[in-house]
């Protein structure tokens, strides 16, 4: 039935929903009768496969979806979290490798599925979470609650105005907003279902990127490090924008071979920019 909207993986949806409404996981169906399924799920299920033909999407559908081993919630107003960011996680937990109590910002955090998972796998982290939209804001207040992520601060805020963050960074990461603004009109119908203001990246994609590595440098420790996540292309581009004050710039590539991930440290000049 889910094919129309989603040919290659109706039936992983499918199951999906249908664990879902049985409150158990994928694995878990095959230990359910074909009559157990159809008496509990029938009508839930239709009224939730209506929805996803609508093109909307199956995370905002079920509330919540997983990243990293962890479940977040999502809903309108917020980014769903994707399996490619969790390579910015593993690049951050390999950066902060033997550093104490480090600190962390957030930036652009949407639903919270960076920080908080760097909380949990860090725990002796403190993590500076920022966010401007109020309704993301939201989602992401209930997942710091529903994921116990006590060394987490939420704080609602723009990255183009000053830090709100009194203490340094010995890490900043984001998953900015990063796609050109003429080729948003040209994405799949259920991304056109998430906030804009978390896709369009402006006129040509580096917007947020230019404005972390102008005005956030300022507010790393003198080793600190940023990495963000990035478009399939954007490596080079994103790359050109940090070596002008780091001397240590990469950039690593994800499972599919696309550039995915900038780190970017060992400051050398923190004065070539404006704030």
């Amino acid at each position: 039935m889910l094919e129309p909207c989603s040919a290659e993986d109706s039936s992983f949806e499918a199951d999906c929903i249908v664990a879902d409404l049985l409150g158990c996981t994928n694995s878990a169906l095959r230990l359910y009768s074909e009559k157990e399924i159809e008496t509990a799920t029938a009508e839930k299920a239709m009224d939730f496969a209506q929805r996803r033909l609508l093109h909307e999407p199956l995370q905002y559908i079920l509330g919540k979806w997983e990243f990293y081993g962890r479940e977040f919630y999502v809903g309108e107003g917020v980014l769903i979290p994707r399996p490619e960011t969790e390579l910015l996680i593993d690049s951050a937990i390999s950066e902060l490798k033997g550093k104490t109590q480090p600190v962390c910002y957030d930036l652009c955090s949407g639903s919270g599925c960076i920080g908080i998972t760097v909380s949990k796998e860090i725990p002796d982290s403190r993590v500076f979470m920022l966010e401007k939209s109020e309704k993301a804001f939201g989602f992401l207040e209930k997942n710091v609650a529903h994921n116990g992520a006590a060394n987490c601060k939420p704080v609602i805020g723009d990255i183009f105005e000053e830090s709100p963050f009194e203490e340094k960074a010995d890490i900043i990461l984001s998953n900015p907003p990063y796609i050109c603004s003429d080729v948003i009109p040209t994405l799949q119908p259920e991304v056109h279902k998430e906030p804009q203001m978390a896709l369009d990246g402006g006129e040509n994609g580096l917007v947020f990127y230019e404005r972390i590595a102008k005005g956030w440098i300022k507010a790393l420790k003198p080793d600190g490090i940023i990495a963000v996540e990035i478009g399939d292309e954007q490596g080079e581009s994103v790359s050109a924008l940090f070596r002008k004050s780091f001397s240590d710039v990469r950039v690593i590539k994800d499972f599919s071979g696309n550039d995915r991930v900038v780190v970017a440290k060992n400051i050398f000049n923190c004065r070539n920019w404006s704030i």
